[in-house]
């Protein structure tokens, strides 16, 4: 009788360890998930803060009225000026978008059949992306949707971006590019791109 109730209870307590370490296993399989879900959440957040949707309305306006993606607007905004309305380069390129004076009043000749705004407008967030879209809706008509060549051109000119296009060492039918010779505009077409492909995957890809 002795020897059955002791049998009894070492039976028992087998199956309580097994329950007991399936428990401990679900929770902590929980607990990693949990885990997993919250670091995914918070780089998630702290990649928002880098990659920011600034001047929602007028990337939003113009890339409808200029056919042009909205990734892209922001890819551009902020590789060129991180988002700083202010800033001014070395070689005198302006705001947001980084327009040159000249490069404006081109874009304003095109665009109205005169010059209407003055070089301080290049300032004004709306005014620059206004004119920096349509420049890349313009550039895009040019290359015939070639998203690489409108980014290329954007960043070295489309003189460049020709020559480059009727240069054999660099294109093998005058309409796709094999290579970049400007290190300086290669590096900036990935920079572009790669913020684009960033932008489409926080906030594009479940819409």
């Amino acid at each position: 009788m002795a020897r059955y109730e002791k049998t009894g209870k070492k039976g028992h307590g087998c199956c309580g360890g097994i329950f007991t370490l399936i428990l401990v296993c679900l929770v902590i399989a929980g607990l990693l998930l949990f885990s997993t879900n919250t670091l995914d959440s918070v780089k998630r957040r702290v990649l928002m803060e880098y990659y920011p949707l600034e001047y929602s309305s007028e990337v939003q306006k113009y890339s409808e009225m200029y056919a042009v993606k909205e990734t892209l607007v922001y890819a551009v905004i902020r590789t060129e000026s991180g988002f700083r309305a202010e800033v001014e380069s070395s070689a005198g390129a302006m705001g947001l978008m980084q327009i040159m004076p000249e490069t404006f009043e081109w874009l304003q000749n095109m665009k109205n059949g005169e010059i209407i705004y003055t070089t301080s407008d290049l300032l004004s967030p709306e005014i620059n992306i206004e004119y920096g879209t349509y420049f890349l809706s313009y550039l895009l008509d040019h290359y015939s949707g070639n998203e690489m060549l409108a980014v290329a051109a954007y960043n070295a000119g489309m003189t460049n971006v020709d020559n480059w296009l009727s240069d054999n060492r660099y294109s093998s039918n005058g309409i796709t590019l094999s290579e970049i010779p400007y290190n300086e505009t290669s590096q900036y077409v990935e920079r572009v791109e790669n913020t684009k492909a960033m932008y489409e995957s926080l906030y594009y890809d479940n819409n």
